[in-house]
């Protein structure tokens, strides 16, 4: 007799814990979206909302471009760095991935021999990591209250 409830309780712990396992497989996908869509928001916003810098002549076509300053994010120009900047996953939805495929995205984040550094995407992570994490928990409890019920 004995044996017999100690098997059902084996069971029914045995299926929350399963039901736990997809759950919160679950919540950590949601929160690896959110945290890889609030990056990329971040990014995209710092590039097309600084205005500080200096004014210089480019050309094709002849134009007058306010550089940023070294140390703050590119200022936006023909907007194709912005446009370029993308999102994916991978790792059945485990790992996101925010950049660009455009060289001088690098360029601008890192700086070159000549050209100081404007980041746009650490700062972006940098600005979104604490955010990410209250995601993380929140996503993360939701799954354990559900499976609790």
């Amino acid at each position: 007799m004995a044996i017999k409830v100690f098997s059902k309780i084996t069971s029914k712990i045995d299926k929350k814990l399963n039901q736990l396992k997809v759950e919160t497989l679950s919540a950590q996908v949601r929160a690896v979206q959110k945290g890889t869509f609030l990056i990329h928001e971040i990014a995209v916003k710092s590039i097309q909302e600084n205005t500080d810098g200096i004014g210089e002549i480019r050309f094709n076509p002849k134009r007058v471009v306010n550089v940023s300053n070294p140390g703050d994010p590119p200022n936006t120009d023909t907007g194709r760095l912005v446009q370029s900047i993308k999102f994916d996953f991978k790792d059945q939805g485990l790992t996101g991935r925010v950049g660009t495929n455009l060289n001088y995205g690098a360029w601008l984040e890192f700086g070159t021999e000549h050209t100081a550094a404007r980041p746009w995407l650490a700062p972006a992570i940098a600005e979104a990591s604490k955010e990410i994490g209250e995601i993380f928990a929140s996503e993360v409890q939701n799954a354990i209250k559900k499976v609790g019920e």
